[in-house]
Parts: C-alpha cells; sequence; structure tokens
C-alpha cells in the first residue's frame, strides 16, 4: 500500500554532460551545497569573531558593501553562516536564503520588510498560532490589519483581499489538521492583488516541497523541526530570490535576531541527512495513518497521504518523498479520551515540536494552538479530542504498539 501511494513515473536520467549542478538531487545537495566541494576541511570551519580587521579602509568599505555576503561585523552576516545560508539556498532551489535564531524570527522579519502601517495581510484560520498571535501584536504596535480566511474553502479567499493587502501567508499542509493548499492557485491570487504570497514549509521541509516553484515569493521554515531533526536547536530559515531576501536581510542587521556560529554550524551539519530521515519518517507516518482509520476507538486520521483526504491529488502533486512526518487524529470521547491517550504513551513521548528523529505527541489545544479560543479552534476544524503526532524514524512496528496500547486506555464515549 505505501509504495503504490508513493509511486511516481520515474524522472528520465541525464547523462553525465547533461547533469549540472542545478540538477544534482536532493541528498547530494544536502551533503555537498551547490557546486563541488572545494578542498580543504569536510565539516564547515565554526568562525568564533565577532568583528573583523582590514588592511585597508578600501577593504573594509568593499567588505561592508557586500551585506548579507560579507564578514564585517557578525550581525550582518560572518563566514560559518555562509556557508549553512547557501546549502539553505541550494535545497529550496532559491537565489538566496537567510538563517535566524528561531521560526518566529524568520517569519517577524518577512513581516516587518514588506508591511507598513495600515497594510493587510490575508492569512489562514487554521495557520500557526504563533503567526496569529504576531498578527494581532503587529496590529496593536505597527497599524497592520488582517483576514482569517478558512483552508478548506479557497473560493472563498479571493473576498478577502483589499486594495491594501500586500501579504497572502499560508501553511501547506497545515498545523495539526493537514489541510492541503495548493500554492499555484494561491500564488495566482496573491499576485492579482499586488500582494506576496509567503509559504510556511516547516512540515513539508525543503526537500519535501518547493514552494517558490508554484510561484510563492518567499519560504518560511522553523528549523528547528526537520532542519534540525534532532529536538536540540531553534532556528529558523527564509529563502527565496535575491531581492526579497535583501529586504530581510536588513530586517535582521536592523533588528538583531542573528544565528551564532556555532548555531549556523549545527543547522549545516544537520542538513546532510535530511533527506534520510524525512523519508523515513515520511513513511513511518503514512503507515500509521493507515492503521489508525481503522482503529474502534479513533474517529477520524488527518493526514493528506491517504487517498480519502480532501487534499490528497493537490499533495500528490506538490509534495516530494512523502506526505510530511504529521498527522493527526480524534480519540472518539473527545478531550479527556486524548488526554488518556498521550499520557499512557511510553515510546511516544508528550512533548511539543515536530520533525526530530524522535516520536512526539501534543495536545494542540494545549500547545501549538493555545492562542486560540475553543471556538476559534472549532472554527478551524481542530476537535477537542485531537492529538497530534510527529513521526520519527523509529521502527513503525514499535511505534504501532505503543499507540495501540495507548489507544486502549481512551474512554468510550
Amino acid at each position: 500500500m505505501r509504495f503504490a501511494i508513493f509511486h511516481r513515473p520515474p524522472a528520465e536520467s541525464p547523462t553525465v554532460s547533461q547533469r549540472s549542478d542545478a540538477r544534482r538531487g536532493a541528498s547530494t545537495r544536502a551533503v555537498h551545497g551547490p557546486g563541488d566541494p572545494p578542498p580543504g576541511p569536510v565539516g564547515i570551519p565554526i568562525v568564533h569573531s565577532a568583528t573583523f580587521s582590514f588592511a585597508t579602509l578600501e577593504a573594509q568599505d568593499r567588505e561592508q558593501a557586500r551585506g548579507a555576503a560579507g564578514a564585517f561585523y557578525q550581525r550582518h552576516g560572518h563566514p560559518t553562516l555562509h556557508a549553512c545560508e547557501e546549502r539553505l539556498a541550494a535545497l529550496e532551489e532559491a537565489e538566496a536564503a537567510l538563517l535566524f535564531p528561531s521560526g518566529m524570527a524568520a517569519i517577524a522579519c518577512a513581516f516587518m520588510a514588506r508591511l507598513r502601517p495600515g497594510d493587510h495581510v490575508v492569512t489562514l484560520r487554521q495557520g500557526y498560532g504563533g503567526t496569529l498571535a504576531l498578527l494581532r501584536w503587529g496590529a496593536e504596535r505597527f497599524g497592520w490589519s488582517f483576514s482569517l480566511v478558512d483552508a478548506r474553502d479557497p473560493g472563498a479567499w479571493a473576498a478577502s483581499f483589499t486594495p491594501a493587502t500586500r501579504l497572502f501567508h499560508v501553511e501547506s499542509p497545515t498545523n495539526p489538521v493537514l489541510d492541503v493548499v495548493d500554492l499555484h492557485e494561491a500564488a495566482q491570487l496573491a499576485h492579482r492583488h499586488g500582494a506576496w504570497l509567503t509559504v510556511d514549509n516547516t512540515i513539508a521541509s525543503p526537500v519535501g516541497q518547493h514552494p517558490l516553484a508554484h510561484g510563492a515569493d518567499l519560504v518560511l521554515h522553523s528549523a528547528t523541526k526537520s532542519i534540525g531533526g534532532h529536538s536540540d536547536l531553534l532556528a529558523g530559515v527564509a529563502a527565496g530570490p535575491r531581492d526579497r531576501i535583501a529586504a530581510l536581510w536588513e530586517a535582521r542587521t536592523v533588528t538583531g535576531p542573528v544565528p551564532d556560529p556555532e548555531l549556523a554550524w549545527r543547522v549545516e551539519r544537520s542538513l546532510k541527512t535530511l533527506a534520510l530521515r524525512v523519508r523515513t519518517a515520511n513513511e513511518n507516518a503514512l503507515e500509521l495513518a493507515v492503521r489508525l482509520e481503522t482503529h474502534p476507538a479513533v474517529a477520524r486520521v488527518f493526514y493528506p497521504g491517504l487517498i480519502r483526504h480532501p487534499g490528497h491529488e493537490i499533495a500528490r502533486r506538490q509534495m516530494r518523498l512523502g506526505f510530511g512526518p504529521l498527522l493527526a487524529f480524534e480519540v472518539k470521547g473527545g478531550d479527556a479520551a486524548a488526554r488518556a491517550v498521550v499520557e499512557a504513551l511510553r515510546l511516544v513521548r508528550l512533548a511539543p515540536s515536530l520533525g526530530g528523529v524522535e516520536s512526539l505527541a501534543t495536545l494542540p489545544a494545549l500547545t501549538s494552538h493555545v492562542h486560540l479560543t475553543p471556538a476559534e479552534r472549532a472554527a478551524a476544524g481542530i476537535p477537542d479530542g485531537c492529538v497530534r503526532l510527529s513521526v520519527g524514524i523509529e521502527d513503525e512496528a514499535d511505534l504501532w504498539a505503543d499507540l495501540e496500547r495507548a489507544l486502549a486506555r481512551a474512554p468510550r464515549a
């Protein structure tokens, strides 16, 4: 069943002379970055220096003028950071990328780079709670305004755009109930109204989906998740055309959220195994979703890899290496039953976040979407008995045994 759902026609293999750097596969680019690996250290050096000296004022001015690509002062950029950002851009098939010390720092700088007082944002009702909190905070302090649209009703999105709309911000798949957005259609809509399409690509990851290829203006990630992949770092990424990234670099330089060399090195190191981790986690997630669909204690399963999922066909077109490591399911019995299930898990750990090598379970109402009221969660399609499962790379049989044992503890409705 897994291979039937994941099957795609094999791409035509180019000859050696045809295989340019741009056509190298995601795993190769994750390990080596753009171009051929240079001689010297196999791991990138960590340059611990807050500032850089120059032989002449002319050399100093020249380096300062390089902006994000220069090594003038650490807040502007530094060599270890540049190496990581080049690797991230290559994975997203983008002209440029920036690293941030958190995903929310990346999103905040993207919004600040684009929005002025009086500007308007359209975003999904199902969006990440932290992003919605940022929009409310910006509305109070910076004079932004925003409208929420339902990811499940794309035909109604256009009505929320105004002459002041500058951003259409989406996630695909969404967190936690995995609604899928047709990114090409979203980009067309945004551009007809003179807005940018920004896409939070955290769940799919850079090797799992390329929003820029579908018309997005910026791609954003919480690199804490699949990019970092080991639940041991906090980081964010923005990638896109060079002119868009230049605006974000200015916002990052002015406001200061620049990661230190140690963090940049750890992110770059993690990228080398990204494709392996994502592929295994995605395969595990699909197997568990199929099993959960028929479990008597489960009311619904939310996962775009399932044929019955309303976004399945769009996800097949847009997503690579499978349908993501995240799934959610509604336990019969509502909130009390969901609490009993997550507290009975032993191998799957009770913790927020996603995309790590270890499997994690959480209740969105208490973590990622705690910012929303019960009525707002209901309007977004997040049921009271919703359990979110971030699937890791453990043996799938062990994960299922743990879930099956925990589900046996769920009180019946």
